[in-house]
């Protein structure tokens, strides 16, 4: 059997730089992927990964914003009637 591998916790300035980028580009080419990956000493799967789930989180953190009930204070329900 072959031992779990352990989960990676980025250092301060490899979690800086990654979001430092994302901020900039959502997207970046899979060129720059690498590029990052070699600068930060990551494997290329784990700087695609951050930024997979870096626009997953971005995502669902604007649903959460724009959830809320209508009616609300601060939400933008429009109510349609026939004229």
């Amino acid at each position: 059997m072959v031992p779990k591998k352990q989960r990676l916790v980025f250092t301060d300035l490899q979690r800086r730089t990654l979001i430092a980028i994302f901020k900039e580009n959502k997207r970046p080419s899979k060129e720059m992927q690498i590029t990052i990956s070699q600068q930060l000493g990551l494997e290329l799967s784990t700087v695609s990964n951050f930024f997979m789930n870096a626009r997953r989180r971005c995502v669902d953190r604007w649903q959460d914003e724009h959830a809320a009930s209508p009616g609300q204070p601060g939400t933008s329900a429009t109510t349609f009637s026939k004229a």
